[in-house]
């Protein structure tokens, strides 16, 4: 038996007063002699034993109420296990509220995130008076807003009601072993992990270990997780959005990749599709016939861009009961001119003799009169020239047949890739082999890949090979997996360098390995390209003219410079779209450095004082570069300079499609947490605060003392009354 008020029990000294009271009544007796005392005392011998039982009887009654109160009030319990001693309030405990994509899901009118907000001020109330509790926010990562006990409740219930939460993945059994780190340095003596969560299988890898870990702390360490939410059958999410076209120009149709899967248990049918240009009404809308369940499906959509500049894409579905999935958004960067520099290592004498005749025409497929109009920009120099030419007012570089460049020229590309220029390389009969493979491939890294022998023969072009017919799938060339879209297969390529691409294991970390783009039949790389800094390298093994191969006459030609050209400006893009959590790195203009940027956050509560951030731009390695990491909502952000209206930059996070899975934790999987974990199922319709003051009370039988006292003090109350009158 324990007391959950112990104090209380010092009431019981109150039995003094009715002994004290009665002592002092006591009169004293008087002697005095008188003809008739000899009568009255034996009538006074006869009843003296009666009436001091009576006095005796009502003290002794008295007494106890005041001792069956005292109890009452410190509210004596018992405990399954054995008897207690009194209570005590040396606890501490670290409440884990799950705020990952999938505590969206709701019930239609509250999401489980809401629902595990209550029972976490619940499970807050259940602590006793002098307890100490720290609150984290749990998903991928952990969110330890109160690191450590704290006996603040006031600070920590704050905390609860004002999370929010985030789009980030799940990983419960990391935050739970740093919270176990954490309460093991704890000195109280009952110490406790509360976890909310809904339960999502995905983000309970290895639970095996995870046991593990509860087994051996279950001793000093009370863990109990709270599941809330009910299972839900349906859902559709939006998981994957991206450009298809090569390019985003302005006033042309631009066409988007969206993917739709079904999490839920029954086929879906007429999915309806729409998307649009940052807030405006959805542009374009399409229907999916079916989607069976646990699979996904893909449709294409088109949008327009009336002005160039930052803009943001978002594909919808109808509401269902996950709206963290319900839309998914991209950021792009509106093109309004693309200027690209041909330096030409071979002019020849007649235009058609000149290594980027083709090419040039193939970035600007209209008639002359209209090149002026046209989005792409060229500017042709020889090699000779490429020293004076200013490389940042240029996209993309592309080197035909060049020799060699200056090394003032290929410490300019250095500068140049990193703050996210493209360099596009095509050989030739030129060309100084050694110059590439020492320079660009070996000591700068530039080139994915080092020259090696060429095979084939220019003067004998009724022997050649082909570029691979299938298995396409590099972004550059997937549409090629569409035999609608024709293929690459039938030009013919007489002579090629063979390319020996680099080691993946590059030691600089702004250096990426090298990646193949499209390959001979046979199987040997003909284009490959790399990140490099910000920019992007595509090295080709054969020539931009016809020397070497017919590909350049040929219908295909066009969309792959184009594609390849897309791939080169897109490349800083490329960072404008993040997986939720990841940090924001970009480069901005030199003109902004210095400069504060106020940073919109999407879907941020209205009354939310972290609705927007304020960024410097600062020098970092060289490069004026934007650097944000509260990216924890999916979505866009916009980045304004004062109070411009329209945004400085966007870009948009989006969310792990994992995320969107509706399994949970099985009957069989809860069974690993056995003797190590308590498992609480939450609904509002069940305290989770009484519950746990019974765990930890027991049952309490207060009011048995309660009723005792009352039937004491009727029985005093009678007993005297009765026995008075006697008297």
């Amino acid at each position: 038996m324990a007391f959950l008020n112990p104090l209380l029990l010092f009431g019981i000294i109150g039995i003094a007063a009715p002994i004290i009271i009665h002592l002092l009544a006591k009169k004293r007796i008087k002697r005095t002699l008188w003809a008739a005392m000899k009568f009255l005392r034996i009538v006074v011998e006869k009843n003296q034993h009666r009436l001091t039982l009576e006095d005796l009887i009502l003290l002794i009654l008295r007494c106890l109420v005041l001792i069956a109160l005292a109890l009452a009030m410190a509210r004596p319990s018992f405990k399954q296990g054995g008897f207690g001693g009194f209570g005590g309030s040396n606890e501490a405990a670290i409440i884990l509220l799950d705020n990952s994509a999938s505590m969206s899901q709701s019930d239609g009118a509250t999401s489980r995130f809401d629902k595990a907000q209550k029972a976490a001020e619940e499970a807050l109330d259940a602590l006793p008076s002098g307890s100490s509790v720290a609150v984290w926010l749990v998903s991928d990562v952990v969110k330890n807003v109160i690191p450590e006990p704290t006996h603040d409740f006031a600070l920590a219930r704050k905390i609860i009601r004002e999370a929010q939460r985030s789009d980030r993945g799940t990983e419960m059994p990391a935050a739970l072993r740093q919270a176990i780190e954490v309460m093991q340095r704890q000195t109280t003596a009952v110490k406790q992990i509360f976890l909310l969560t809904d339960g999502q299988a995905a983000g309970w890898k290895q639970l095996a270990d995870t046991r593990l870990l509860l087994d051996s702390v279950k001793k000093d360490i009370q863990t109990r997780l709270v599941l809330v939410g009910e299972s839900e059958q349906h859902n559709l999410g939006v998981t994957g959005l991206r450009m298809s076209s090569a390019l985003a120009p302005v006033n042309q149709p631009v066409r988007f990749e969206v993917e739709v899967a079904n999490y839920g248990v029954e086929e879906a049918r007429n999915v309806q599709v729409s998307i649009g240009v940052d807030a405006e009404p959805p542009g374009d809308e399409a229907g999916i016939e079916s989607i069976p369940p646990g699979e996904s499906k893909r449709l294409s959509l088109f949008v327009q861009f009336r002005d160039p500049g930052f803009h943001s894409v978002t594909a919808h579905l109808p509401a269902d009961r996950n709206p963290a999935d319900d839309q998914r958004a991209v950021a792009v960067r509106v093109i309004g001119e693309i200027n690209v520099l041909l330096v030409d290592g071979d002019p020849g004498v007649e235009p058609r003799e000149s290594e980027v005749f083709y090419l040039r025409n193939a970035l600007v497929p209209v008639p002359p009169e209209q090149r002026e109009k046209y989005y792409i920009k060229t500017k042709t120099v020889t090699a000779a020239e490429l020293a004076s030419a200013k490389l940042s007012d240029y996209e993309a570089v592309v080197l035909t047949n060049v020799l060699d460049v200056p090394d003032g020229v290929v410490a300019g590309f250095e500068k140049y890739l990193r703050g996210g220029g493209g360099l596009i390389v095509f050989p030739g009969a030129r060309i100084s082999v050694s110059f590439y493979n020492e320079k660009l491939f070996a000591e700068h890294a530039f080139l994915p890949a080092s020259f090696g022998a060429p095979r084939g023969s220019a003067e004998q072009q009724d022997q050649f090979f082909f570029l691979q017919s299938k298995g396409y799938e590099h972004p550059v060339v997937s549409i090629w997996k569409d035999p609608a879209a024709g293929t690459l297969g039938t030009a013919h390529f007489y002579r090629a360098f063979a390319l020996e691409p680099a080691k993946s294991d590059v030691p600089r970390p702004d250096i990426g390995p090298p990646a193949l783009i499209l390959s001979y039949a046979d199987g040997a790389p003909a284009v490959l390209e790399r990140t490099w800094g910000y920019g992007r390298v595509i090295q080709f093994s054969s020539t931009a003219d016809s020397a070497w191969n017919d590909l350049c006459i040929r219908p295909v030609f066009v969309p792959l410079i184009h594609r390849i050209l897309g791939a080169i400006v897109t490349r800083q893009d490329e960072h404008l779209n993040l997986r939720v959590g990841t940090k924001f790195n970009y480069v901005m203009d030199t003109e902004m450095i210095g400069k504060d940027l106020t940073i919109s956050k999407p879907a941020a509560k209205k009354d939310a004082r972290d609705a927007t951030s304020l960024r410097r731009i600062a020098l970092n390695a060289g490069l004026p570069l934007l650097e944000f990491d509260e990216t924890d909502m999916a979505g866009v952000y916009d980045a304004h300079i004062g109070e411009d209206a329209s945004p400085t930059l966007r870009f948009a996070t989006q969310s792990d499609p994992g995320e969107s899975r509706l399994e949970e934790l099985s009957p069989t999987d809860l069974k690993v947490f056995d003797g190590v974990a308590q498992i609480i199922r939450w609904s509002p319709e069940h305290s989770l605060r009484t519950l746990l003051q019974k765990e930890r009370t027991g049952s309490e039988f207060w009011l048995v003392f309660a009723i005792l006292a009352l039937v004491l003090a009727v029985a005093e109350t009678w007993f005297g009354n009765r026995w008075s009158r006697s008297k």
